[in-house]
Formats: C-alpha cells, structure tokens, sequence
C-alpha cells in the first residue's frame, strides 16, 4: 500500500510560462527504492525515472539520483537550488521529485533517505531530509511558482522500531503550513490518509501524472484535477488526491497546439522527424507505403517488456539457447547455441540495461506482449507483417544502402568487439574480413547507431525480429535459397510451420545475413540469445 510514507516530490517554480521559452526550467529528480533498515520499496525508482525521462522532453534540465543516503540527498538539493535563478524571474521553473518513504511527525513532512536508521521519534530530523527545508531553498531562489507533489507510500516503516510514539503520526502526511506565495503543494491523497502502491510499474498517482502532464493546452490546475479524478475513480474512492495553491499566475506544461519535443502530438501525426511515443516511450513512425501502419523505429526494450512481465505476473520457463565457444577436438574453436535451464530473457548470458533489446523470447511471447499492449494502451500493436517491415527496411540491397562491407555506425554485427574476449584466433570472422568496430560485444542498445532513410534503427543486426507470419520460402529470392538450401524448409519437426525472423543479429558476419530481402526462420517457441522483436501500431 502506498501511505504517507512514499512520496513522489515534485516542485516546480513558474509564472506565466510559455512552453519552450527562455527562463530556465530546473528539475530535481530522487527515487529510493533499497532501504537498508526500513522495508524496501518497488515503484520510487520506476517514478523516478519516468517522471524524470517525461521532463527532460519537456525541456527542464534534470538533476537525477536514485537510492540516494541523507549525504547525497542534501547534496542534490544544494546542486538544486545553486542552479536556479539568484534573481526574481516570474517566468523560471524549478521542479524536485522525491520517490520514496516518508513521515510526519508533529506536524511536519520528512523525506527518508536510504541509510536513515531512527529507533526513536525525537531522531528523525537528523535522519531525514525536511520538506520544510525544501520550500526554504527554495524561496531563497528566484523562481515565481513551487509545486510539491508528494505521492505517498505504506505506513510508517519504522512503526515497529519506536516505542510508543505519539507524536509521529502512521496515517498520511501532514498538512503543510506557512507555505511561501509561489507555492503548489498536491498530496496524492487527502493529508493524514494513505495512498495506494498500485500493482504495476507506477503508483496510480504517478501514472495519472505521466498521462495528464503532457497534455497540451491545459492550465496546470486542471492536470491536477484530472489526476485527482482519474486516482479517486480508479479507488473507488479510497484515495482522493488533494492540493492547495499560492501561486497567482497562469501556467501551462504544454501549450496550446504544441506537443512534445521530438514527438508528434498523435499517431496519424507522426512522421520520421516526429515519431509518436506511447507511455512507456515506444516510438513509433510510419510505414512508408503502408497506410495506417506505424512501426516501432527501435526493438523492443528489455524496460518495455518488463512492465508487461510485471503487469500480468508471467513467469517465464524452459531455459534458452545461449551463444557458447567450445574448444575442437582437431583443434581450434567453434561456436553453438547450448540449451541453458536457468537462461531467460532476464538472464541472457550477459549485461543488459533497460535500454537493450529484449531477447530470449519466443514468437508467442512477444505476441502476448504485444495483446497486453494493446489492452495497456487502448490501441491495436501487433507483430510485423513482412510486407511491413521490407517497407521499412527500403528498397536498397542492405537496409543501410548498397554498401559492402557497411560503413561504420550502421548497425552492431559480429566485428571486434563481438571476439575481444574469445579464445582462439577469430579475426578473419569480422564482418566484411575487418577491420569493424561497432563497440557492443553482444547486444547493443538500442537506437545506438544511424537510422536508415525511413528512420528505423537495427532492421540490420542487434537482433533477429520475429515477425507475424508463418515462414513462405518463396518470398526469398532464387539466388538466395540455392545459396542456402535450408531457406527451403517449411515446417518444424513437430510439424508446425515456422515463423520467420529478419533483419540478422550481432552474430552474423556475411552479407547475405543482412540483405533487405532475407527472411530466415525458427520454431515459435525457440528461444535464442539473439531473438528480439518490435511491434507495429495499427491506426484505426
């Protein structure tokens, strides 16, 4: 349950405020998850680093922390509020989102750090960071409006640790008081209530925010009311949000008729230059000679299917295929997919971020993903059809161009880097015959090199994409079928046809991995470490 001791901290400073104008706009962003002597949390990071993804697109620059300790805490603040404006300037911003637990005691709100250890109520100032400490840094600086948004989590996490406290209060945070003028203070529930947690990757709280804030043309009084709605109908009432105001001025976080930087304001919009995002910020663009189809431009992350793991509570099984290095018994090495019970697509066989493609998943699951998408988003995501994604990857021979061996920056392929650290002699493998040197020794993130002229990234390398249909041999040319004679098979040994894959990955070596044309297929419920997907947005 989300009660008064999560909080998700927002404070801005505005007046009159034109989107994209000259006045600085300033964020500070922190999201405690990993409490060493309070019950750890699992959303304050997720918040956190969503809240701040959305404000760096709306053009604020962003001081970021995530787990912080009381010293870093203060640290971060300090780095705040030395940023801002020294001078009056009515038009300037200043934002601070906290994620994390939190207490009131005598009235008066503390933020919890991640080292704070308080066995006693009268050690709490000492451990925490004030809230009242952070609108005094605030009004030291020159900013016209400070907004407070404090989303709050469980019940007092060191209840069992103090005897007896009267004065430290386990129902909600306390209505602030003496709020200097400039001040938007908003709880995301009524003060002395709780709040709750919510069962995905947001809090209800941070998710209405992560959806209403962008919205253009809204004065921000009505985003937090329509927060306040949505968050008490999703409850049934059981959390009401609440927020008082002192500031006198009109502002808006986006204005009328503008969107997102970089993005379009709608999917029909969308173009190359400005893709449409989703929220977990998928971008998508058309499909050049598919009318309603958009594509995502990148593969889908490890982040993106994390939420819908996390969403639907799947729990994957049956191990994958990891890429291994085995020693000859002539001498010399080879390489093989060895089956792993233990692999999965959180354990792929090496680092991953959030931002690299998923990969050891089947066809099946990454349809499931994309059917839980669709109900997530209201929308309709589907794999690829193959006409679609040859539509992406153009009509040159490469979806970089014609180029062999491809320039650099195309695409993450088996180079360098990908033999760095194998036995043996493996050089004459590099793609083209070397020298390439992509930097990524397995997967790469995604978006990291050049996007082809439709503005898609990796539709050559990184990962092998499942796609909709069922494996058609004669969709590939004659040349390439008598130079490969198993593009000729159709069906697996169980007899289910095949689904078919594009693109190559960062294993692949020859030009004929990487040829727009090639389709190359697997079982649908094969799992290798170089099997990825992206999805499609069909626009009614």
């Amino acid at each position: 349950m989300r009660a008064s001791f999560f909080y998700s901290l927002i404070i801005f400073a505005l007046s009159s405020f034109v989107f994209g104008g000259d006045s600085p706009r300033k964020a500070l962003v922190i999201g405690n998850n990993e409490y060493v002597h309070a019950r750890a949390l699992s959303n304050p990071a997720n918040d956190a680093s969503d809240m701040a993804e959305l404000l760096r697109r709306l053009d604020f620059d962003v001081t970021f922390r995530i787990d912080a300790d009381l010293k870093a805490m203060r640290r971060a603040l300090r780095e705040f509020v030395d940023g801002l404006p020294t001078d009056p300037d009515p038009d300037a911003v200043a934002l601070v989102f906290f994620a994390g637990h939190g207490v009131q005691m005598k009235g008066e709100n503390f933020l919890i750090p991640v080292d704070a250890e308080m066995a006693r109520d009268f050690e709490v100032p000492d451990e925490t960071l004030s809230m009242n400490l952070i609108m005094e840094g605030l009004e030291t600086a020159g900013a016209g409006l400070n907004l407070l948004i404090l989303d709050c989590c469980r019940n007092d996490p060191f209840s069992r640790a103090w005897r007896g406290s009267r004065s430290t209060s386990s129902g909600g945070l306390a209505m602030p008081g003496g709020a200097p003028q400039g001040m938007f203070i908003a709880f995301s529930t009524s003060p002395d209530d709780v709040a709750d947690d919510g069962e995905g990757k947001n809090s209800p709280y941070t998710s209405a925010l992560l959806k209403h804030l962008p919205k253009p043309g809204r004065p921000f009084e009505e985003v937090f009311k329509a927060v306040g709605g949505e968050v008490a109908s999703l409850t049934g009432g059981e959390q009401e949000p609440w927020f008082n105001s002192k500031f006198y001025g009109s502002f808006q976080f986006v204005e009328e008729g503008a969107g997102l930087p970089g993005a379009s304001i709608s999917p029909e919009e969308a173009t190359k230059d400005r893709p449409w995002v989703n929220s977990l910020g998928m971008k998508f663009c058309p499909v050049p000679g598919q009318p309603g189809v958009l594509m995502s431009t990148t593969e889908t992350r490890v982040k993106d299917f994390r939420v819908f793991v996390e969403a639907t509570d799947y729990v994957q099984a049956g191990g994958a295929h990891l890429f291994s290095v085995t020693e000859k018994p002539a001498g010399g090495y080879t390489t093989e997919w060895v089956h792993q019970k233990e692999a999965s697509w959180e354990k792929p066989g090496f680092q991953q971020s959030g931002d690299h493609p998923v990969v050891c998943v089947t066809w099946d699951e990454a349809k499931a993903f994309a059917t839980w998408l669709s109900a997530h988003e209201g929308e309709t995501y589907r794999l690829p059809r193959d006409a679609e994604w040859s539509a992406a990857a153009g009509t040159e021979r490469f979806p970089w161009g014609n180029d062999w061996p491809p320039p650099a920056n195309v695409g993450n392929f088996w180079d360098e880097a990908a033999i760095r650290n194998l036995p043996g002699d493996w050089s004459k493998s590099v793609i083209g015959g070397g020298p390439y040197d992509d930097g990524a020794e397995r997967t790469a993130r995604v978006g990291s090199y050049a996007a082809n002229g439709n503005g898609f990234f990796d539709l050559a390398g990184n990962v092998w994409e499942w796609i909709e249909e069922d494996y058609r041999p004669e969709l590939n040319s004659i040349e390439l079928r008598e130079k490969n004679p198993s593009l000729d098979e159709t069906r697996d040994e169980k007899g289910r046809p095949f689904k078919s894959i594009r693109g190559g990955a960062w294993d692949n070596f020859t030009g004929l991995d990487f040829r727009s044309e090639l389709r190359d297929y697997d079982e649908r419920d094969r799992r290798d470490d170089d099997y990825g997907f992206r999805v499609v947005l069909v626009i009614d």
